[in-house]
């Protein structure tokens, strides 16, 4: 009989195993005993101290890869997890979505030339068309991920107690039916809901500036285009960026995207039965009323057109509301719902959610939930999108006595990238926005 010499191949490559981390209680020296006796027999026995292996044979030396000390100094011990956070700061920074949005990763516009953390940049994708199979751009999943809650609020409705509680399965089922009404439209099928959502993201992104007045500047023949993949050092790159087409109405289909699932995240927040009626929204009546909201993250304000509530002295993009008397959140963003959303969405959410249609004030909380944190992102890059971009107008030659004289030839000057003007002020209020120690 042959001795079988073959070994068994390691799961890891040797660069996953030179950078693997180890727990502290895996390095003890009993631990590291123990793992080299069982590789070696179960009669086997280590004897780091004198530098020897028992066996049936007799003692026989020990070698150097085998023992305790040489091994635990070639392995990397694990860190410990990071504590909790503690004070008040600490514990309301992870939640502050200004911040948040500040620490995402920096990417680059080729539009303008500026890098920018990836919140105030709009992610555009290389798909491929169903019929023609011709590569288009498509608006990216980053500003809609994990916005709306994983489960599907259901609302109270009554039910008539009978013998066999068939009412029971029946208003069960007719209060799911009205909710994913509320959320996704009546005649949804969900295999086209299931079939809608990617599993992940596509090989092929971009980026340009959130912003829906430069987007409309895009042509399907610009040199626009051509700028947004001009910049791909070190980043993946496909013959069909210079093919791909480009719809003219994408900064339309990016809006109404955004408004649809805020509209369905506020709905679905609303129209939870679990716990209390009023912890994601609650109706204030009016401005003073703020500092009495504990869990106060934003405004939500639908104005009426008689004008009942007194109006904000900035009611366009970034409007804020100063709260007296408090520690922190003293400057709350203000969301016009009416000039967010439209027309269509505000109707559709009065109508799914009537304390929307009750109310003019309400206070959109915060919570520990991802979601809750997503909700808020995505209005405030809203404002961004929606913001128009302020024209700077032509200087105002000085006069010097010496107009008749022949004008010296001019020369073309570099245009200023106006469209990273706006960021700045986006930036700043962001800053604003910050708790303060």
């Amino acid at each position: 009989m042959k001795r079988c010499t073959a070994t068994l191949r390691t799961t890891r490559s040797w660069e996953a195993r030179r950078w693997a981390s180890h727990d502290k209680s895996n390095l003890s020296k009993e631990a590291l005993q123990r793992q080299v006796e069982a590789g070696l027999g179960h009669d086997a026995r280590v004897d780091p101290d004198t530098g020897t292996v028992s066996t049936a044979a007799g003692d026989l030396p020990l070698s150097p890869v085998f023992d305790p000390s040489w091994i635990k100094s070639r392995r990397r011990q694990r860190k410990a997890d990071p504590r909790p956070p503690t004070g008040r700061l600490r514990k309301k920074l992870p939640l502050n979505p200004f911040a948040q949005a500040l620490a995402t990763p920096i990417r680059y516009c080729g539009v303008t030339r500026v890098a920018l953390p990836r919140y105030f940049l709009q992610d555009l994708e290389l798909v491929k068309h169903p019929s023609t199979r011709e590569p288009w751009y498509a608006p990216g999943p980053l500003a809609f991920e994990h916005v709306i809650p994983r489960y599907r609020p259901v609302p109270d409705l009554p039910a008539e107690s009978t013998d066999d509680g068939v009412a029971a399965e029946d208003a069960d089922h007719a209060a799911k039916t009205r909710a994913a009404h509320h959320l996704t439209g009546p005649e949804t099928p969900e295999e086209e809901l299931k079939s809608v959502q990617r599993p992940r993201r596509a090989p092929l992104s971009l980026y340009t500036l959130s912003r829906k007045d430069m987007l409309d500047e895009f042509r399907p023949a610009s040199k626009q285009l051509g700028s947004l993949f001009a910049m791909r050092t070190g980043a993946a790159w496909s013959p069909d960026f210079r093919r791909a087409v480009w719809r003219s109405d994408l900064s339309d289909v990016i809006l109404e995207m955004m408004r649809r699932t805020a509209t369905d995240a506020l709905i679905a927040r609303v129209l939870s039965v679990h716990g209390d009626k009023q912890k994601f929204v609650e109706p204030v009546p009016n401005w003073k009323a703020l500092s009495n909201v504990q869990y106060r993250q934003s405004v939500l304000w639908l104005p009426r057109e008689d004008g009942s509530q007194s109006t904000l002295p900035e009611t366009s993009e970034y409007a804020t509301v100063d709260v007296d008397n408090v520690a922190y959140y003293r400057k709350m963003p203000v969301h016009n719902l009416n000039w967010m959303l439209g027309s269509d969405e505000v109707a559709r959410l009065k109508e799914s959610a009537p304390v929307f249609a009750e109310n003019e004030i309400l206070v959109l909380k915060h919570w520990g939930g991802h979601s809750m944190l997503r909700l808020q992102l995505l209005l405030w890059r809203m404002h961004g999108y929606l913001a128009r971009t302020p024209r700077l107008p032509d200087p105002v030659p000085e006069k010097t006595g010496k107009e008749d004289e022949v004008p010296p030839e001019k020369t073309k000057q570099p245009r200023e990238p106006w469209e990273a003007r706006p960021v700045k002020k986006l930036a700043r209020r962001i800053v604003e926005l910050m708790p303060k120690s």
